[in-house]
């Protein structure tokens, strides 16, 4: 009868040992998960500079597009490749999504007038009734409407320029 019980203690005391075992091994599987699962709940929790710069924007783009015209229609006299003298009549929109910017927008207009007249002076008609020498002023004009603000304001950017009439003669 004592071999029976000495067999039990054995048995019972071989069954501590596999519990504690197998609890260690689960505590180091736990452990592991931790450590490579602990950056991913984090960046969850406060995400990484890019992801919160990149919802900034979204945010941003999520405001609604504001527009300030250039009226009266800007006339500017430009030539050919020949020399010969042509004209154009451009009426333009300014497009933000800040009303401060647009605000300052208008009380630049004359600034930024001038800067276009003397900006599509220089253009060749060749160039300007192509498609994509209009895509190139509209490029070229935000450039220019930019740069203009960004040295008389801090306000925000301008994100657009549109052509809102185009005459070319």
């Amino acid at each position: 009868m004592a071999d029976e019980e000495n067999e039990e203690q054995a048995a019972e005391a071989g069954g501590g040992k596999k519990k504690l075992i197998l609890f260690g091994v689960i505590g180091l599987v736990l452990l592991g998960a931790g450590i490579f699962a602990g950056p991913m709940v984090m960046n969850m929790i406060s995400p990484p500079e890019e992801v919160a710069e990149e919802d900034s924007q979204k945010s941003e783009k999520a405001k609604p597009e504001l527009f300030a015209s250039l009226h009266p229609p800007l006339i500017v006299n430009f030539k050919d490749a020949l020399g010969d003298p042509h004209y154009m009549q451009i009426t333009m929109e300014v497009m933000a999504r800040d009303q401060a910017v647009i605000d300052a927008v208008k009380a630049h207009i004359p600034v930024i007038r001038n800067g276009l007249i003397l900006l599509y002076g220089a253009s060749v008609y060749e160039e300007v009734i192509t498609t994509e020498g209009k895509e190139k002023m509209l490029e070229d004009g935000l450039r220019k409407v930019q740069e203009l603000m960004s040295t008389r304001t801090d306000e925000g950017n301008i994100e657009a320029l549109y052509f809102t009439s185009l005459v070319i003669q």
